[in-house]
């Protein structure tokens, strides 16, 4: 099925096409929904990720305005928080892989604990709390310059990289990147969760080349530097960022690895805060990307679906074929787990001093 086709297959809107497992008054949810202005979603998704399920979402719910604004993982929640109780208008939800935020709202009840028809068709981690959801299940891998580092030079994973730069420190100095863990959300549960994991080893590594490392807060940013040779090499970059401009005009020049020493999987949240103006609307669009259509238009999009039984042929991964390549027991799960808001503050601290190699 092409892209295309799926926009169109989309999600019914009306009664009669509604799944069976939809409730008898979901019509009543639709026709409310035009009665409202749209929706304004705050994300760390970037407008071509979004562009496949916001086409098929149009050709379902052609009222529907929405407006996505492109943060980062902080800055969804920061100005969200900011925003709120004001007379602004705000987001009508939220994405991002902020997960120590998403800990706290769930803990705190700071989501609407809407109960979408979907869940019964979704495994069980993609409600970690009510009233948050599990989007997209992406990797993080190794992206390197395939013209600066030839083949058997490519890192293909956290060791290899270390091996390699302090091999020859002189080569990597200031040309090896990542989430800056002290400045970037998506950055701490990413690190937090490998570290924690790799334990007393995993930061005798990140020692040795911490002082090597040039911490950014973008994805995007990373792989523009690494394209232009900047950067040699990028470590547990998001593969949204990625994956898309494989297939553009110059996208060769970068190059990735599934990390073989285990390859980190965020799990990307999403919530409708409690206070939207435009909740029919914020649920019509929190059901279609949880939906099989929907699940595979984010794919479509580049993202990394992980509803079972989707049509993925327009999709580069999905969550059980990344555990097929990989190995279920090689992927590191980024989740949200409530450690991420107690230890934030001493995690940064002894990432700081990671990065400066003591």
């Amino acid at each position: 099925m092409t892209a295309s086709a799926l926009m169109a297959a989309g999600s019914p809107a009306l009664s009669a096409d509604l799944p069976d497992y939809y409730p008898a008054d979901y019509q009543q949810l639709i026709d409310a929904s035009k009665n409202e202005n749209g929706l304004v979603i705050y994300s760390n998704v970037a407008d071509y990720n979004w562009k496949p399920v916001l086409d098929g979402f149009k050709k379902v719910y052609p009222w529907i305005k929405v407006e996505t604004l492109d943060l980062g993982s902080g800055t969804v929640h920061s100005r969200w928080e900011a925003e709120a109780g004001s007379q602004s208008r705000s987001a009508d939800i939220l994405v991002s892989g902020a997960n120590d935020r998403w800990a706290r709202y769930g803990l705190d009840s700071k989501m609407m604990q809407y109960q979408s028809p979907e869940i019964s068709k979704l495994p069980d981690f993609s409600v970690p709390y009510p009233g948050v959801f599990v989007m997209s299940t992406d990797p993080l891998v190794i992206a390197y310059n395939t013209a600066l580092l030839a083949e058997g030079k490519r890192p293909t994973g956290f060791s290899s990289l270390v091996k390699a730069a302090t091999d020859d420190p002189a080569a990597y100095k200031g040309r090896i990147t990542t989430y800056d863990a002290a400045r970037n959300s998506f950055g701490l549960a990413s690190w937090w969760t490998v570290l924690n994991q790799k334990g007393a080893e995993g930061w005798d590594s990140l020692k040795k080349i911490g002082p090597m490392i040039r911490g950014e807060t973008s994805g995007g940013t990373m792989n523009e530097k690494i394209a232009t040779g900047e950067y040699l090499t990028g470590v547990y970059v998001s593969g949204i960022t990625i994956f898309p401009r494989l297939d553009q005009p110059g996208g060769k020049i970068l190059g990735f690895a599934f990390p073989d020493d285990g390859t980190p999987v965020m799990m990307r949240g999403m919530g409708i805060p409690q206070n939207t103006a435009n909740p029919n609307s914020a649920k019509l669009m929190v059901d279609y990307i949880l939906s099989k259509a929907g699940q595979e238009l984010i794919g479509a999009g580049g993202l990394t679906p992980y509803r079972e039984g989707i049509d993925s042929t327009n999709v580069r991964y999905t969550f059980q074929s990344i555990a097929d390549q990989v190995g279920k027991d090689n992927m590191i799960i980024v989740g949200f787990d409530k450690a991420l808001i107690d230890q934030a503050e001493d995690f940064s601290k002894q990432w700081t001093a990671a990065m400066s190699g003591k």
